[in-house]
C-alpha cells in the first residue's frame, strides 16, 4: 500500500508538469523531492531510546490565478515516509493551503483556509511524555485593512483554530481544543521612518470536551522605527488578563492569569543577508488545559554565498508555563538549532542539507532530553505558465 502511495504521489506531480496550463492567469509550479531524516532521539525520551532513520518522498503542488484585483492560491503538500505511523519526525503528513487576495487604493482583505494531518512532534510545544500521535488542524482567518488617511490605518485579524489529536488524555495529555481570536489594530505615522501602534486581542481557547477554557484580553501599545534603510525595529509592549475555567461535576471554577505581554523584533535586510532577531511573551495555544505563557527568544539569519550557495542558521529558545487542573503550573524549556546549505545544482534541482539539534527540560521534576538530526534532500521544481 505504501508503495503504490509513493508511486502514485510522483505520477500526479508529472503529469501535472505535462498537463496544459488552465487559462492565461493561472500558474502552476510542482515540486517533488527525495528526502533522509536520522534523529538520535526523535520522541525526545530519557533512558533508553532508538535513533531512527527515514526516507520519504515529498510533493508540492502549487497553483495560483489573478485577475485584476483578486489573487487566489492552492498549495496541496504532502510527504510520504517508508513507515506508517505518527510517531516519526518524518511521519506522513498532508497539508492543503488556500488563500484569497484583494487589494484596492485604500483596502486589502485576505481570506485563508488551511488543513493539516501530521504529528504532534513537529510542534516542541507539544512534546510530551516522548509520545508523538496524529494532529488534524483546520485553520481560519480573516484580515482586513482600510487606509484612513496619508498617516493612518485601521486593521482587523478574525482567526479560528481546531486541533484534534487521535490518542490524547492521560497518555499524552493533550486535548482536542478550539482557539478563536479577535484582533483590531490602529497604526498611525509619525514621521516616514517611525509608527506608532495600538493592538488589542480578544480570544477564547476550550477543550472539545469542554472540561476546560481560557477567556484572554490584551491592549498593547508598539512602534515600528526604520533604523536605517536596511534595519527596522518593532516593539509592542501591554498587559494581557486570562480567565481559565474548569468545569468540576457540574461546577465551574475560575482562576486569573495576568500579567505583561510584549514583543521584539529587529531585522535587516540586504540582496544576501536577511537577519532577524526577537524575543517576545504571549498567551498561546498548545493542547494542553489552558492557554500557555511562552517566552521565545529567536534567531535567524540567511546568505546568498553565490548564486548557487544559500546559507542559514536558525534557532530558538522557549519556556513554556502550563497551568494545571488544580491548581499550580507546569514549566517546560525547550530549543531547536539549525544550520542549513542549499546548493542549486541546476535552474530546477537543489539539494539541501541541515544539521539540527533539539533539546528538553521539565523544571519539576528536573528532566532534560534532546536529539541531533541530520535531513538530506534533493528536489525538483518545475514551473508552467501563462501570463
Amino acid at each position: 500500500m505504501k508503495a503504490r502511495l509513493l508511486a502514485g504521489a510522483i505520477s500526479v506531480a508529472l503529469t501535472c508538469t505535462n498537463a496544459r496550463v488552465f487559462a492565461d492567469s493561472w500558474s502552476v509550479q510542482p515540486l517533488i523531492g527525495l528526502a533522509g531524516v536520522y534523529a538520535s532521539n526523535p520522541e525526545l525520551q530519557t533512558g533508553n531510546y532508538t535513533s531512527e532513520t527515514r526516507a520519504a518522498v515529498l510533493v508540492d503542488l502549487p497553483a495560483s490565478y489573478d485577475l485584476d484585483i483578486w489573487h487566489f492560491s492552492l498549495v496541496p503538500r504532502a510527504r510520504y515516509s517508508d513507515e506508517s505511523g505518527y510517531s516519526s519526525l518524518a511521519s506522513d503528513y498532508y497539508h492543503l493551503d488556500a488563500a484569497a487576495r484583494m487589494t484596492t487604493d485604500i483596502d486589502s482583505l485576505s481570506i485563508d483556509a488551511s488543513f493539516y494531518r501530521d504529528s504532534s512532534l513537529l510542534f516542541a510545544g507539544e512534546t510530551v511524555n516522548g509520545i508523538g500521535v496524529r494532529r488534524d488542524t483546520s485553520v481560519g482567518d480573516a484580515n482586513w485593512q482600510r487606509t484612513l488617511s496619508e498617516r493612518s490605518v485601521f486593521q482587523v485579524d478574525l482567526s479560528t483554530v481546531r486541533t484534534l489529536y487521535d490518542t490524547n488524555g492521560i497518555e499524552t495529555g493533550l486535548l482536542d481544543y478550539r482557539y478563536t481570536s479577535f484582533s483590531p489594530t490602529y497604526i498611525y505615522a509619525l514621521t516616514e521612518r517611525a509608527s506608532l501602534k495600538l493592538l488589542g486581542s480578544i480570544s477564547r481557547y476550550y477543550s472539545l470536551d469542554g472540561f476546560t477554557a481560557s477567556d484572554s484580553r490584551n491592549l498593547q501599545v508598539g512602534l515600528d522605527h526604520h533604523l536605517s534603510e536596511l534595519w527596522l525595529l518593532s516593539a509592542n509592549a501591554g498587559y494581557s488578563k486570562s480567565t481559565n475555567e474548569i468545569d468540576l461535576f457540574g461546577f465551574t471554577v475560575k482562576g486569573d492569569q495576568n500579567g505583561a505581554v510584549y514583543a521584539l523584533n529587529l531585522t535587516r535586510k540586504t540582496e544576501k543577508l536577511n537577519l532577524s532577531m526577537g524575543v517576545s511573551r504571549a498567551l498561546a495555544p498548545t493542547g494542553f488545559a489552558f492557554l500557555s505563557r511562552q517566552d521565545k527568544v529567536t534567531g535567524q539569519v540567511n546568505f546568498v554565498y553565490t548564486e548557487r550557495w544559500t546559507l542559514s542558521a536558525d534557532a530558538t529558545w522557549e519556556r513554556l508555563s502550563e497551568p494545571v487542573v488544580g491548581g499550580g503550573s507546569s514549566d517546560r524549556r525547550f530549543y531547536v538549532g539549525d544550520l542549513s546549505a542549499a546548493w542549486r545544482w541546476t535552474e530546477n534541482w537543489t539539494a539541501t542539507m541541515r544539521l539540527s539539534k533539539i533539546g528538553q527540560q521539565y523544571t519539576q521534576p528536573v528532566v532534560k532530553t534532546t536529539s541531533n538530526g541530520l535531513f538530506l534532500e534533493i528536489s525538483r521544481q518545475f514551473y508552467r505558465t501563462n501570463n
